[in-house]
């Protein structure tokens, strides 16, 4: 694991999913589609696996189930009537796209924007994170939030000595993390609304984040794999990963 300030990568195993192209002038030796980007993808609270079940699934989907549904997340949640209370207002998203280097770019450099909008995002009642109230259902939630990010790249910048060359290769599974941006830091902020909670997001770029991770002209193919948006833990600070738990992850909901 390498740490740098409020940055951490690690290198994982397993991952599966989307994936994102930086294109160029590179000649690639490995499968890669014309174009893949961008990517936006809802995000919806994160509950946690069934492991002890005690209900069965309606067919045709007949899985074991546990009942009632517990959310990963120890200290944010959101608006929902019949759960913690307030009106339903999240409606909340992530999107990934790439930028392609014009001209006279350092390095060559692309890069990947990142822009994460999170809404009404409230305290768990029982959480250390409760700020303003509202007129029904939890309080505005008063901590921070870290995007975890798992990725397979794939390109050409690798050599078998350190510091990069023309081979072709895939990097083992790594994970990037991060709180605090420039464009966005500190603590989710509080509405003044009564009727909705926080708003908390990031607009930034991969090459903000790590400078020089991402590269024009390399044929790189970026697959995207687990994508976690964790709380701040009861002390609210998304640099303090030990405590924070997966509040948000990517996917759909049917009403």
């Amino acid at each position: 694991m390498s740490l740098f300030g409020s940055i951490r990568i690690v290198t994982v195993w397993g991952l599966a999913a989307l994936c994102l192209l930086t294109t160029a002038s590179a000649e690639a030796s490995h499968p890669r589609p014309k174009g893949a980007t961008p990517t936006r993808m809802s995000l919806v609270p994160a509950h946690a696996a069934c492991s002890a079940s005690n209900r069965m699934h309606g067919p045709p989907l007949a899985f074991a189930s546990c009942s009632p549904p517990a959310q990963n997340s120890a200290q944010a949640t959101v608006g929902t009537p019949d759960a913690f209370g307030g009106a339903a207002n999240s409606n909340s998203h992530l999107r990934l796209r790439v930028v392609l280097c014009q001209s006279n770019c350092p390095d060559d450099d692309s890069d990947i924007l990142i822009d994460i909008a999170l809404n009404d995002v409230r305290c768990v009642p029982t959480g250390a994170r409760c700020g303003t109230a509202n007129a029904t259902g939890p309080a505005d939630y008063s901590g921070e939030m870290r995007f975890s990010f798992t990725f397979r790249l794939t390109d050409h910048w690798n050599a078998i000595a350190p510091g990069g060359g023309t081979d072709a290769a895939t990097v083992q599974d790594f994970t990037i993390e991060h709180d605090e941006i420039p464009q966005f830091p500190g603590p989710c902020v509080q509405t003044g609304s009564t009727s909705t909670g926080s708003t908390c997001g990031w607009s930034t770029s991969l090459n903000a984040v790590i400078p020089g991770s991402v590269k024009g002209a390399k044929r790189s193919v970026w697959e995207l794999g687990a994508v976690r948006i964790f709380d701040g833990g009861p002390d609210g600070d998304g640099d303090t990963a030990a405590d924070n738990t997966v509040f948000a992850r990517p996917g759909l909901f049917i009403p």
